[in-house]
Order: structure tokens, then sequence, then C-alpha cells
């Protein structure tokens, strides 16, 4: 048995604040105290592990309960064990005044770590990973030890379970002087890992061997270049010292370098500076912060305002120099207000110069756009997407925790502002306006998103796509297989070219659609599924009835077969059921409900927004959405996506609902405090949004008890092509986290203090099969992909085709380097500022601060370093600490060659 841990969630630590977990967990936790303690059970309710869920409950109960059938004998006695330990004698009354007396979510927090225990006592694993495991760095002391859910997974078994850290920062790699001021000490970290690994001795030595070479590594630089032959020798006694070190650590540690001499992730390549002039504006919002903070708090203004947007009105309790505040209105003050909201009337520059220039990285019609251009155009792409500089997915770093919410908030309005000001129903009514709906009969809304079993199977734009296609090639293709699939069918049905009137009849979509279903078969199959999917609603219920009763289709007009034409090539559910079925055979079969249920309930309700059916245009919703399918290439992204996705997940369903549940996400607002007093004024954050820690900020009063949107489900919408397309976090986001699928931009709002950070940062985008790495592979293998005849998805082909001539000694090529595949990275450049000199700084440090590993005062070790000059940088860099598989793989086979 493997277990793979998250340290908040499925097993929370004593003391730690807890929470309601996922719905499947609860509804699985709910059976099994209906078994274990009834008594309690009935004390609950019916609805009390529940929760917020809605619709989802009863079908996770039902699924709960076949895993329950299904769950090992003895299971139920290891719960009420844990349950036992978990809460005082007796238990069952202890329990039932806990649901009495107790918030619902810390009860069941408390029954989900039963739940984790009860698990690891019954079945006991062999190895335990540890996903990210500066996490978990309190299991290294006694006080984590403690813990019963830890002592259970590090001492089960007559030898306990084998352990596997796996982590890109398992103990703190560099460590500031300001951290070092408040107790951080990145060197102790390092040598307490080694000493849970491998014992007292072996730290020991560490700590002697890493001394030493930090005195060598002095000893260079005082040299200088004057005296060659000393240079050399402390050259050679430096690089003994640390191939010493590799060989004590080697049993016990190894990393991934990526880093070492690749072009591609060279610093000075793909960085764009924005400019960020100031404004007269910007002016008078410093001047309005320090007259409003008091005397002490006063010298905190200008990192305040240097940060974060609208500081005034975005700091809050959680900051010292706000709570010590008095803000007044002041004449000409830009300012976030309720009639500027109401009317979707953002002003035209915001008193924010880095804000300003975001908009040149990010502007809002590009930010419109409900998906991301695909890597591999089928055809020339139209409309919003033609001729795009830049993808609009960005991952963005700032230092202070109100900075993305607020940041995100104003995206997301300017965005509104741009494409719906003027609106008569205003901010607050046209979010709820809905145009893309069910009517009585089947419809044009229904017909767009329906995933038509038979023309998915009888259609391929693949066949005319490729370079030198065109949308008019690609539309008579599809209009050729319609045609010969009819004549196909038994009896056939043929063009009717008789008379006038039959030429010209013309049967609007929601009719044609269900009597085709009904001659090929299918039209009970889709009813079915629909049925499942929209649930009680009445006006679904008439259409579906009108779908079975849908006369067979026993003839078409010219007219009508191009119009089956179009909307094959352009209707999203035929796209959506086509981009899967290349990634998983079951999608018309078990998998077809949950493909129907991706395309009404995720696609559908994803593009019923008014701002993306305002960028989209058309003479109505229904045919903006076809063309924007058609000028956007969809089917091309959904067929990148899934070909990602089938990395991960191998089933129609798995992937239809994983898509669908990303499409779902509301992202939550953020609430500005008014200037002069009244009542917060609150901004949903949509195509833009928070992540992590800042998250905390967008609740509103009264909604403190409600299931916050977990960084994990941000995270999986933002590695969507869909919305969000900016995602922007602090610090906490720049660790273990892949942001990579679908971003290939990274801005540092607020540069980072050290080189670690800085590379910690673009990390998250340089990965496996990023964006980057697909748009130069795609450039370089297009050429080659293109048959007519092939249906299977195109990264199919081109991943066989990269596999086979990108191969190299290391393994990371083509798809985690790959020449000419860079990043884009941008630095904010105000006047006077210091944050292009601080950047080249980080530059030049970020190549050497490996040497600092193992050091005391590692920032000051680093400056010494840095200071030695580039010929000395140059000769330091490769004595540097490698303990990469890679590096040891090619020592072995040089010394083989030898």
């Amino acid at each position: 048995m493997v277990y793979a841990l998250t340290p908040h969630t499925s097993f929370p630590r004593v003391g730690s604040a807890l929470t309601g977990g996922r719905i499947g967990e609860r509804a699985y936790i709910a059976l099994l105290m209906e078994k274990a303690f009834p008594s309690v059970w009935r004390a609950m309710g019916p609805d009390y592990m529940r929760l917020d869920a809605s619709s989802g409950w009863t079908g996770a109960v039902e699924h709960a309960r076949e895993r329950l059938e299904a769950a090992p004998a003895g299971l139920l006695a290891r719960f009420r064990e844990a349950l036992a330990d978990e809460f005082e004698a007796p238990v069952s009354a202890t329990m039932r005044a806990h649901v009495q007396g107790k918030p619902p979510r810390a009860f069941i927090g408390r029954l989900r770590r039963a739940l984790a225990l009860a698990s690891l006592r019954h079945q006991p694993p062999d190895i335990v990973i540890f996903d990210e495991f500066q996490r978990y760095r309190h299991i290294l002391d006694n006080g984590g030890q403690a813990n019963p859910l830890v002592k259970a997974l590090l001492a089960s078994g007559r030898r306990g379970p084998a352990l596997l850290f796996l982590s890109a920062t398992p103990y703190k790699l560099f460590a500031t002087r300001w951290e070092e001021s408040r107790g951080a000490q990145a060197h102790k970290e390092l040598f307490d890992l080694i000493e849970f690994l491998a014992g007292a001795d072996l730290r020991g030595e560490a700590e002697r061997l890493f001394g030493s070479f930090g005195e060598a590594l002095h000893e260079i630089v005082s040299t200088g270049d004057g005296d060659a032959a000393a240079m050399e020798a402390g050259i050679r006694k430096a690089a003994g010292l640390r191939d010493q070190l590799k060989a004590l650590l080697e049993p016990v540690m190894a990393r991934t370098e990526r880093v070492g001499g690749l072009a591609v992730n060279r610093i000075d390549t793909g960085t764009t500076p924005l400019r960020a002039p100031l404004s007269t504006q910007d002016v008078a919002a410093y001047k309005h912060l320090v007259g409003s903070f008091d005397d002490k708090q006063r010298s905190e203004a200008l990192a305040y305002w240097s940060s974060v947007p609208l500081p005034a009105q975005s700091l809050g309790v959680g900051y010292a120099a706000w709570r010590g505040r008095e803000f007044k209105p002041m004449k000409g003050l830009v300012t976030v207000n309720e009639t500027m909201k109401r009317k979707l009337d953002a002003p035209a520059d915001w008193p924010d110069a880095k804000l300003r220039a975001l908009g040149v990285a990010a502007p809002p019609e590009q930010l419109a756009m409900p998906w991301v251009a695909p890597s591999l155009a089928w055809w020339p792409l139209q409309g919003g997407w033609a001729g795009q500089v830049a993808d609009p997915k960005l991952l963005m770093f700032s230092r202070f925790k109100a900075t993305p919410p607020s940041v995100a908030a104003l995206l997301s309005f300017g965005v509104e502002s741009r494409w719906l000001k003027g609106d008569r129903g205003g901010y607050e009514i046209y979010a709820k306006r809905r145009r893309l709906k069910l009517s009585n009969t089947p419809n044009p809304v229904m017909a767009a998103f329906h995933p038509s079993p038979w023309l998915i199977l009888n259609t391929d734009p693949l066949a005319a796509a490729g370079v030198g296609a065109s949308l008019t090639n690609v539309r008579r293709r599809m209009r050729e297989q319609i045609a010969k699939a009819l004549r196909e069918l038994r009896p056939a049905i043929h063009v009717d070219r008789g008379t006038a009137k039959a030429r010209r009849r013309h049967r609007p979509i929601g009719r044609l659609l269900p009597a085709l279903e009904k001659r090929v078969g299918t039209a009970e199959t889709s009813a079915d599924a629909w049925e499942r999917v929209v649930g009680a609603d009445a006006k679904a219920a008439l259409a579906l009835n009108a779908w079975r009763l849908a006369p067979a289709l026993n003839s078409i007009s010219p007219v009508e077969l191009s119009d089956l034409a179009d909307y094959a090539l352009s209707a999203p559910g035929v796209i959506a059921g086509r981009a899967l079925l290349r990634h998983a055979g079951g999608a018309l079969g078990d998998g077809y409900p949950a493909l129907v249920r991706l395309c009404w309930q995720g696609l559908r309700a994803y593009l019923d927004n008014p701002v993306m059916l305002a960028a989209l245009g058309g003479d109505s919703s229904v045919e903006g959405v076809m063309r924007g399918a058609r000028d956007g290439n969809l089917e091309s992204v959904l067929d990148e996506h899934f070909w990602i996705q089938s990395q991960s997940l191998s089933t129609a369903q798995a992937m239809a609902d994983d898509l669908r549940a990303t499409l779902t996400l509301v992202a939550g607002g953020f609430n500005f405090h008014p200037i002069g007093g009244g009542d917060r004024i609150r901004f949903r954050c949509h195509v833009a949004v928070p992540f992590g820690d800042a998250e905390a900020a967008a609740a509103e009063p009264g909604e403190e008890d409600r299931t916050p949107v977990r960084p994990d489900e941000v995270r999986r919408s933002f590695n969507t092509p869909f919305w969000p397309h900016v995602l922007v976090t602090t610090s906490v986001g720049q660790e273990g986290l892949d942001f990579h699928p679908w971003c290939s931009r990274v801005a540092h709002w607020d540069l980072s203090s050290n080189p670690l950070d800085l590379e910690q940062r673009e990390g998250r985008i340089q990965r496996y099969a990023g964006l980057a790495v697909r748009r130069g592979l795609a450039r370089e293998i297009e050429p080659m992909l293109w048959n007519g005849e092939d249906r299977r998805s195109p990264w199919l082909r081109l991943a066989a085709i990269a596999d086979a001539d990108h191969g190299d000694w290391s393994g990371l090529r083509p798809w985690w380097i790959f020449d000419g595949a860079e990043i884009t990275r941008y630095i904010f450049e105000r006047p006077f500022g210091r944050d292009v000199s601080r950047f080249a700084a980080l530059r030049e440090q970020r190549f050497i601060y490996r040497l600092a590993l193992g050091q005391p005062n590692q920032e000051d070790f680093l400056d010494i370093l840095t200071r030695s000059g580039k010929a000395a940088l140059d000769r330091l860099q490769p004595l540097a600490l490698d303990l990469s598989a890679l590096g040891l793989r090619r020592l072995v086979e040089t010394d083989a060659s030898s």
C-alpha cells in the first residue's frame, strides 16, 4: 500500500484548524457513522455531513456506499477504535455533545482524522511518500512524532515503512539576512534532515566538510587572479571537498538540477521590462496614504504604495499600519466606489503605475478571450485570436498578501468595464443574466451543446487541416463527409435536389438534429443522457420529450446539409466529443453521460458569460459561441488539453468530469474599503484570481463559515486553457506547484529577495511539456504531421516524432528543455527605480547560489563570491555541489569510456 499525504486536508495535525474535506470523504464517513455509532448518526441528522454540497450529494453517497461494500473486513472496528482515541469516554455521549454544541466543520474534521488513523492501522503501508516534504517539517521533532497519525505512519510493522521524501526544497536552500535575523537557519534545516535520514554521526561529518568547503571558497576569492598557481591549488582543494560531500550524501539524497549550463533556462533570455512611469494621481495616492497613517506607521507607507494597488482601500485589518489609520476623502483622489461599480465604469487609468503597465502585458481585449490559442492550429486563427503576440495566461508574484486579491479584482473589473460599460442592467444584474438557456422544444442552444454521437463518429476536420489549410476547405470537407455518411445509411438519405421547394426547405437545427438522431438510432441514448444532466427542469422535460418524438429524417436539402456541416464544425458539443474520443475510446460508451455533463454543465455554463459573449460578438449568443469555436480552433485546444490530461487520467469519464469541475470554479471576490466609511465594496474575481493565503481576504461579513475555494481548485482551473487567465500569488505559490500546462509567462510584480526564490518562481512554468515547450515543438514538427488520413490526435503523432528525434542522454529533451522554448518574464521598471539593477544582480547570483548550501550567513557569503568578478564566478560555478542523478550518470559514463 502506498500513501501519498497532504498536510492540512487528508491528515490534519493535532491542534491544526480542521475542515470539512471533500464531498466524497464526508459521504463515506456518514455511512461509517451510521454503522459504527447509530445514535450519533441519528443526532447528526441526514444533512449534517452534507454541509454546503448541493446536487452532487446524492451521487456521492451512492458512490460511497459502493466503496464501503468493497471495504476490507475489520475497517469498521478500526474506525471505532480510532474514534475512541479521538474522543473522551464515553465516546458516543461525547460525540453527541459535539454535534449539538460545536461547529459542524470542526467535528467533521475530527471524524476525518479518525478515519485516516483507522485506515493506517488497518492496512499499514510499505512505503510512505512525502511529496512537497517542506510541509512536513513537524515530523522531525518529538512533538510531531507524538501525533498518532505520524506515529501510525512511521512506526507500523516490525521495521517501519520505507520513507521517500520528494520536494524541490525539503530544507531551506537559502536564507537572507532578514530571514536569519528572524530565526531562519537554512544550514541547520539541512543538517537536521541529514540527521533524520542517516543519523547523528553522518550529520557531524557533513557539518565538518561543509565548513571546510566554505573556507576553501573564501580562500579562492581572496587569492584573486594574480596568483594563478595558488588559485589552481585552491580550486583543487575545494573540488576535493565537494567530492567528499557528494560521496557522503549521495546514499541518502538526490537532487535534479536543470539549470546548470542550459541556455534555455538562462534568466537573461525572454525578459521584458514593463515601463511604469508615475502620474500625478500616483503621487496623490501616496500623499493621501502617508497623511492617513499615524506617526508610528508612516514609514511603512512607501512599501505598501509601491506594491499594493489602492492600498488605502485594500490593506485591511491584517496590517498594523491600516489599523491605526484615518482615511478621509480627498479631492481628485481616484478610488473604488459604488457608483463606478454599478455603472461598470472603470477609470481610464488607475492610480498605480504597475497596474497600468500590466495592461500592456494583459490587455482586457486579450483577457476576455474564453480560451488560450492552441499550440497547433489546424487552420489560421481569426477573430480575437488572430495575430496574438502573447498568450493571455500570466502567473504573477507579489510581496504582500493584499496585492493578489486587489490586482485580481481590478483586472477582472477592467475586463467587465471594457466589454459591458453602459450595460443597462449594471454590475449586479449582468452577472445573473443567462442567454444560453433551454426552451420547451429542442432549440439552437441545446443543439449547440449536444454531443451528437453520429456526427462525432462521421466527421473529422483533420481530413482537411494542417499547413496551408483554409476554413473554407475544412467546411467543404465536413460537408462531403456528412453527405457520404448519409448515403451509406440503409436506406440511404440523399440530398434532395428535386423541386425548388425541396431545395429551399430549411428546418432549424433544433428540429433537424433530433430528426437525424431518430433516423440513425441514437435519439434515445441522447435523451437518456440529457435527462440525467438536466434533472427535474420542466422546460428540459418538454424539450427531451419533443426530441424523442421527432420524426425520423428521410431527406435533406442542400441548405440543411450546409447547416449540419457548420454545426459539426462549430458546435461545442460535437467538438468536445470528437476531441475526447481521440484520447478515450469510451467517450461514446460508458463515458457518454459524463460527456453530456461536460458540454451542458461545463462548457455551456462557462460560456454563458456576458463578458465572453460580448467579446465574441455575433448576431446571437449561439452564433457568437459557434463562430468563436471556429475562429479560436476550440477543437484543437480541447485536443491538446485532453492529450495533457491523458498523461494522468485514463477514462473518458475521468477526463470529462475533471474539465467540467474546473470550468465551474467560482473564485469569489475581494472587498475594498470605502474612503470615508460605509459598507465594503465587493468586486468579483474571475478572469484574474488570487491564489493561496491571499484568498482569505475574499469572504464577506457573515460568510466566514462558507467553504472557501481550495487553492488546488484554483490551480487546476488555471491549468486549463480557460479562465482564469491571470493568477496572482505571494511566495506561497512558488514552491512545488505546477502552473505550466497553459502558461509560459511570469511577472515579478515585486522582485524576490534572493536568487533561490527567483528560480522557484520561474520553475512553476518551466516544467515537463509546458506551454513554451509545446509551442516550440509544434513549430518545428508541424510540417511532418498532416496527411489527411490519420484520425488520431496530432499530439499523439507529434509526441512520437519528438521522442524519436530529440532524445538525449539526460532524458530532459525535448519535453523539459527545447531550444527556442523560452518562457517570458516581466519586471516593472519605474523611473529611478532599482528593480532593473536588482534583477541584474539576482541574475548573476542565480547561477552560484548553490555554493552557499550548508553555509551560515548565506547572503553575506554570496555577496562576497559575487563581488569577486566574472572570471572568478566562471571558475567557482563548477564547484557547486551536484547531487543529481544526472550528474552521477554522466560521471559513470565518463569513467566507462575512459
